[in-house]
């Protein structure tokens, strides 16, 4: 597992998690603003007046647009491009993910603190390479991204609530936080600092399809379900 990128100043810790992979790329976020935009479909039906009758023709998914920071200078032989590369792939299709027997890229998702966005598919990528090794190898990148909705959030009841789900001692995904796991960490020490029982460890290790509690690698992001007391 490669270090865990250092932080600028104004920085924090992020993620991009991949649909049906439990690693996720690990990224730096300036978290004074991200835009999300959403447009619909009108058309124009002309009439003898001035203004034309508009006919509603269905609502765009949204768009998410991040700028990312990425750092591979802890390493000795850090290069920044094995990170890169894994951006450039999630916008390429591939068998694992299929659509109507087509190949697709797969989703994803950005998650920064305990939030995180809907799923969606990179539209777009710009990578610019900002510091170097004297022999040319790239350690600093920044990535713009342009991601595009495919499907809600978060699903809701009808009374407006979120979904309660299927196992009765742990809530829905709207109320999953996550933690990023470091040295010595266990899954009992972490539902310890998250629930203040150590024993509550299978909820976490459900919610992640976790074996065994104590292999744990360093610098995975785990989701951390909020249970009933």
């Amino acid at each position: 597992m490669p270090p865990l990128p250092t932080r600028p100043a104004g920085f924090e810790l992020a993620y991009l998690t991949i649909e049906d992979q439990n690693d996720p790329i690990t990224c730096l976020f300036n978290p004074k603003e991200y835009s999300i935009s959403k447009s619909s479909s009108w058309q124009k039906k002309q009439n003898s007046t001035a203004i034309p009758n508009l006919q509603y023709g269905g609502g765009e998914p949204r768009k998410l647009k991040l700028d990312l920071f990425f750092d591979a200078t802890d390493a000795a032989d850090g290069d920044v491009r094995t990170i890169t590369e894994k951006l450039f792939a999630l916008l390429e299709a591939n068998d694992t993910y299929k659509k109507e027997k087509k190949k697709r890229p797969p989703s994803v998702q950005f998650r920064w603190g305990g939030s995180w966005t809907f799923p969606a598919v990179i539209d777009s990528l710009s990578v610019q390479y900002v510091l170097f090794r004297p022999d040319g190898t790239p350690v600093r990148a920044t990535a713009n991204l342009s991601l595009t909705q495919v499907e809600k959030a978060v699903e809701k009841s009808s009374s407006g609530g979120p979904k309660k789900g299927q196992n009765p001692t742990t809530r829905g995904t709207a109320d999953l936080r996550t933690h990023v796991v470091h040295d010595g960490d266990s899954l009992p020490s972490i539902a310890y600092t998250s629930y203040g029982d150590p024993t509550r460890w299978r909820a976490i290790a459900e919610a992640n399809g976790i074996d065994d509690p104590l292999a744990l690698r360093r610098g995975r992001v785990l989701a951390v379900p909020q249970v009933d007391a």
